[in-house]
């Protein structure tokens, strides 16, 4: 029995010890992991552009652009991020630093539909939750996060993928992956006013209620996607009661398969499926500049 119980205790402080370094080699190694413990850490920062979104964001929109153009941003997007995920995370941020001039929500949604819009992504619930401490055994680090044991390893066996890197909460990689899809025939199904009223947007528009009511200005994008779900949609207006208040909005469709033409360069521009690559993510952020430039000052007018 004492063989027992000391066996058992070297295999608990074994796995505690795994546990410990697994978590503590994650933010070094996992993109998402590192750059959502940046952002956990922001206290008194004075940003001026806050961007949200999931993966398509995360790769697609060239934070340190805007930053020469309207002062500080900063890109919050994470993969697999719920736009409740993106609600946790821009209540966070409001709640420890200065409210910033605008927040840009980038929707993925042209081939998602944010069908699990109410799911929290498991690195922002650790870290903006209460998932310090261990509840239950899925709450263990090696099991809440065992998915990124294998992405990670898949990552490190990549060149382009080694040499990726995270600026201003952009991951910025070169490789280039060719759109070969086509477009379909049926291009007059355009998202309407009842889509981003389906259930997975609840996150959307709690978004919107808490810029609004904090005197920040939102503009909400949908992120450009391969030819075979690009739409011929113009920018979207939607509307919805919230409350008291009364909600009318533009989505400004840059899924739009004519905006796809001029932007972005099918063979050169693409990281992976509906994923753009460096060179594609400037492109892109050139057109958001221009969109914006009526909408926010720059930081040097003259």
């Amino acid at each position: 029995m004492a063989k027992f119980i000391k066996f058992f205790t070297a295999l608990l402080l074994v796995f505690l010890l795994v546990n410990f370094l697994y978590l503590t080699l994650l933010p070094k190694i996992d993109w998402d992991f590192g750059k959502t413990r940046e952002a956990y850490r922001f206290k008194n920062k004075q940003l001026k552009v806050l961007v949200f979104g999931n993966s398509m964001a995360m790769d697609g929109v060239n934070t340190e652009m805007l930053s020469g153009v309207f002062g500080p941003a900063y890109n919050f997007s994470v993969g697999g991020a719920s736009l409740e995920t993106n609600l946790i995370q821009l209540n966070e941020y409001l709640r420890n630093n200065a409210k910033p001039a605008k927040v840009l929500l980038m929707l993925g949604s042209a081939h998602t539909n944010y069908r699990n819009g109410n799911e929290v992504n498991p690195i922002i619930d650790y870290y903006y939750g209460d998932d310090f401490v261990v509840k239950n055994l899925k709450g263990i680090p090696l099991f809440k996060f065992r998915w990124l044991f294998i992405e990670n390893f898949k990552k490190l066996l990549s060149a382009n993928h080694r040499s990726a890197i995270v600026v201003n909460g952009q991951l910025r990689i070169n490789s280039i992956v060719p759109d070969i899809s086509s477009k379909k025939n049926k291009l007059d199904s355009c998202l309407q006013n009842d889509v981003y009223n389906a259930p997975g947007y609840s996150g959307m528009w709690s978004i919107i209620d808490v810029c609004k009511k904090a005197g920040i200005t939102i503009e909400i994008f949908e992120m450009p996607c391969w030819k075979e779900v690009q739409n011929n949609c113009t920018d979207i207006n939607i509307s919805r009661k919230t409350g008291d208040s009364v909600y009318n909005l533009q989505i400004n469709n840059l899924n739009n398969f004519n905006r796809c033409d001029t932007l972005l360069d099918p063979k050169k521009d693409w990281l992976s499926k509906n994923h753009l690559n460096y060179s594609g993510s400037s492109k892109v952020t050139r057109e958001i500049i221009r969109m914006l430039a009526n909408t926010i000052s720059p930081v040097n007018p003259n």
